[in-house]
């Protein structure tokens, strides 16, 4: 009775598969071994990094600042030095940026007309991540970048991780324009980005995340209009962070108001035939050689 027997070989195939930890694929038609994780530490991910404070201080809470995303190119170097280390993963988001920073990197390391070395300069694992056990990774991947360029996707992309999995995401967005040091200029292009923070935490999907931000932002409108706080605080619970009036009660500086939860966990979006839909189009990515051989090779930057 081939029948019986091929039902008695399935039982006996989903029992082995069972034993070594193996799934059932949603279709139920194939056996597939679980994902591994690549990481033993909570991954966090630091956007508008500066100098490296957020990350310096969640490093030094246990977690594994995988990937961080800084516009400036002298703290982008700050942030290399203290919190990579050799073998770090260079990305820009324009051939403009990638030139602005090789500029910089020559007046660091002291580079002559004849291209060499005039004197020795810190670089990447130098900082402050050298006084820390060498089994602590340091950042993997770093984008001098704007983050208006960038998409979750291409993030987690070069982390090798899905929508979900990590754990943090931190950071600064740029404050003058709210700040009552400033002019508050309701136009200032800067007052946008929090909501590119925004974006990117909805792309990526973290457990979790922190945002800094200034008490003045709570008294800020949109071009349109629309208080700040209340379109921010929107747009991240309509993303499944939060209840809106726990993000706004955080947002005004309430420390119990336990916001900035992720609620449930993300499921891909599928398109109209059933598909998962393609990621937005990330922005040309431009990767020098050059630089990553001159400040992240071990022992680049000696005379």
């Amino acid at each position: 009775m081939p029948g019986v027997r091929g039902k008695v070989g399935q039982a006996v195939m989903y029992t082995e598969a069972a034993t070594r930890g193996w799934n059932l694929a949603a279709s139920g038609l194939l056996l597939v071994p679980p994902r591994q994780q690549r990481y033993d530490r909570p991954v966090g991910i630091d956007l508008f990094a500066g100098a490296g404070g957020f990350s310096c201080g969640f490093h030094q809470a246990g977690f594994h600042m995988a990937a961080a995303v800084e516009y400036d190119p002298d703290a982008a170097l700050t942030y290399l030095v203290n919190m990579a280390r050799p073998g770090v993963k260079i990305h820009f988001d324009t051939p403009e940026r990638e030139a602005a920073f090789s500029k910089m990197l020559e007046r660091h390391l002291g580079v002559n007309g004849k291209g060499k070395l005039a004197r020795s300069g810190s670089v990447a694992g130098d900082g402050w991540i050298s006084t820390r056990p060498a089994g602590e990774r340091g950042c993997e991947h770093f984008w001098v970048a704007d983050v208006r360029n960038l998409t979750g996707q291409q993030i987690l992309d070069a982390l090798g991780m899905q929508r979900g999995e990590v754990t943090a995401i931190v950071g600064g967005p740029p404050c003058q324009g709210y700040s009552m040091a400033g002019h508050r200029d309701v136009m200032d292009p800067r007052n946008s980005l929090v909501f590119e923070f925004a974006r990117l935490v909805l792309e990526i999907s973290p457990h979790t995340f922190v945002m800094e931000n200034v008490p003045a932002m709570a008294g800020m409108l949109t071009p349109d209009g629309v208080p700040v706080i209340d379109a921010l605080c929107r747009v991240l619970s309509d993303g499944g962070f939060s209840e809106y009036d726990a993000l706004k009660a955080s947002l005004a500086s309430h420390p119990d108001a336990r916001a900035a939860m992720r609620r449930d966990r993300p499921k891909p979006r599928r398109s109209r035939k059933g598909a998962a839909a393609a990621p937005a189009a990330a922005a040309d990515e431009i990767e020098s050689a050059a630089v990553q051989d001159a400040l992240f090779a071990p022992g680049g930057g000696s005379a």
